[in-house]
């Protein structure tokens, strides 16, 4: 399974993001709504960075596919002094940022594939936008769900066959914790179209 996410680092595209996809999904400790990035987002918060370093060091391969959880680990990396960690997982958070972008363009028709929850917070403070309320759409694709910002603007998850009902009914309405920084980066702004 390594092969598919080094290959993916290697040369980035949406057949590769979608294949990492398929690999994390089939995980044994795999959970779309799991609590890993909650967890390293509370460790955040609160200032235990020691905590959110052994926590990412240990990272299930079930949650490589994710921004959030890359951005927290580069966070504690630079939080315990190790800047050259830092920087390879900030490359890390950037490079699934940008998969998850090459998914989609948000749209009913073509929808963001989110590998896990966390995915749509990404893909939000990416874009600076603000839930302001979201519900649930069953489509030909598959069930989403989606998003209207402040701005008015509506985004659309493909939320696929990763969620069983009791997850879809039980899902944390779409919030950005405040000790998720906003996802942007020259690189990543440089490459990718901002929504319009």
């Amino acid at each position: 399974m390594i092969d598919h996410y080094q290959a993916f680092l290697e040369a980035p595209s949406r057949e590769g993001f979608l294949k990492l996809q398929e690999e994390v999904q089939s995980e044994a400790d795999f959970c779309a709504a799991g609590g890993f990035v909650d967890q390293l987002a509370d460790l955040c918060q609160g200032g235990r960075y020691e905590q959110m370093f052994d926590l990412t060091e240990l990272m299930p391969f079930a949650w490589v596919g994710s921004p959030s959880a890359h951005l927290y680990a580069s966070i504690a990396a630079q939080q315990m002094g190790c800047p050259d960690d830092a920087e390879l997982e900030r490359f890390l958070c950037e490079t699934m940022l940008e998969g998850l972008l090459e998914t989609g363009d948000g749209s009913l028709d073509h929808p963001y594939q989110i590998t896990y929850l966390s995915d749509r917070q990404d893909l939000l403070a990416y874009f600076s936008l603000t839930c302001e309320k979201q519900h649930l759409v069953r489509s030909p694709q598959g069930m989403m769900d989606v998003v209207t910002a402040t701005t008015g603007e509506q985004i659309c998850f493909l939320l696929g066959d990763t969620m069983t009902d009791t997850q879809l009914n039980d899902r944390h309405p779409v919030r950005i914790s405040a000790a998720h920084p906003r996802l942007a980066s020259k690189r990543l702004a440089a490459c990718s179209p901002r929504r319009v």
